[in-house]
């Protein structure tokens, strides 16, 4: 599919996910949709002048029908939502509002449009504590309120799909790291406490967990949507690197990167219920379009702590994301 040619909508476009696909397809000279929150930053977008930018919330079913009418996308790359994988009360609430509401108001919104394609954003957290490595074939198990909001999400997709015949697919990427990322997961958290060479309490770090590029990821949405005449039926593909690494080589290798790290190892108890072993099979991708993930652990950490060292005026202003 020439995507040049299409009406593209991203909606969480400037986040870490969405802005790296938005990147992608202004590189390939796409024209595109940009649906974000109120406030969010567009940093992250290398050339802003090469999209239509819309600030609303689509827990708002009204505001979705009214965009989506102005739009009336051919493409649509769904980043919306939030990562919340805190086990409180107020975490339900926030992630069944921000992933389930927000994409099950996105497509009744455009039920009544002929769109080519629909990618959701899944996890691989779906899944759970299964054995790996995981297949799209397996049951997932909801641990979190986050995990059973994104399956609540992907079950919705594919209830329209097969209901309403439309064409989405849900890509369920792994353990995301890249520049740009603030937030306070694993990598991040890493590189900042050890750029500022302050103490960070972890647990003895043996989780086996599927590292996978942000260019990575972003390549994989855009391959998807390039090349959806080869996919045979519409469902759910699994996004990463298909290896599973303990924790302990990655914490390894960033005190190689950066110097004096003052790492905590074993300081931290594991999480009750902590998935101890989680990665991806990747078999279904390959065979499908013939992706595969082009970034090793090592480049990819090279360039991330790059980013780091090379905009400290960035993310020296959140890092009370850290510090909290």
């Amino acid at each position: 599919m020439n995507l040049e040619k299409k009406k593209i909508l991203v909606t969480g476009g400037t986040g870490f996910i969405g802005s790296a696909i938005v990147n992608k397809l202004i590189n390939l000279g796409c024209s595109v949709n940009i649906i974000s929150m109120p406030n969010d930053p567009l940093w992250k977008i290398e050339d802003i002048s090469q999209c239509k930018f819309y600030s609303e919330d689509l827990r708002d079913l009204e505001k979705a029908e009214k965009l989506m009418e102005k739009i009336q996308p051919e493409i649509i790359f769904h980043l919306a939502g939030i990562i919340n994988t805190n086990l409180n009360k107020n975490a339900i609430n926030q992630n069944y509002s921000l992933n389930l509401d927000v994409t099950k108001n996105t497509l009744i919104a455009l039920n009544e449009y002929n769109y080519d394609l629909f990618i959701n954003i899944g996890s691989g957290n779906e899944y759970g504590d299964i054995n790996p490595p995981f297949k799209e074939s397996d049951r997932e198990r909801p641990i979190s309120p986050y995990s059973a909001s994104k399956i609540a999400a992907t079950f919705f997709c594919e209830m329209v799909s097969n209901v309403y015949k439309k064409s989405i697919i849900t890509v369920r990427p792994f353990l995301i790291y890249g520049p740009k990322q603030i937030s306070d997961s694993l990598i991040p958290s890493l590189i900042y406490y050890g750029i500022e060479k302050k103490p960070l309490s972890l647990t003895k770090c043996e989780q086996v967990r599927d590292f996978v590029y942000i260019d990575d990821v972003a390549d994989a949405f855009v391959y998807l949507a390039q090349n959806v005449d080869k996919i045979k039926k519409m469902g759910i593909f699994n996004v990463g690197s298909g290896i599973g690494l303990k924790i302990i080589e990655v914490v390894n290798l960033i005190k190689q990167k950066i110097k004096d790290t003052k790492y905590l190892i074993g300081a931290k108890p594991y999480r009750p219920g902590e998935t101890m072993n989680h990665y991806a099979s990747i078999e279904k991708i390959k065979n499908a379009i013939n992706w595969t993930p082009k970034w090793n652990l090592e480049a990819g950490i090279d360039s991330t702590i790059k980013w780091w060292k090379n905009n400290r005026d960035i993310w020296i202003k959140n890092k009370n994301i850290w510090e909290n």
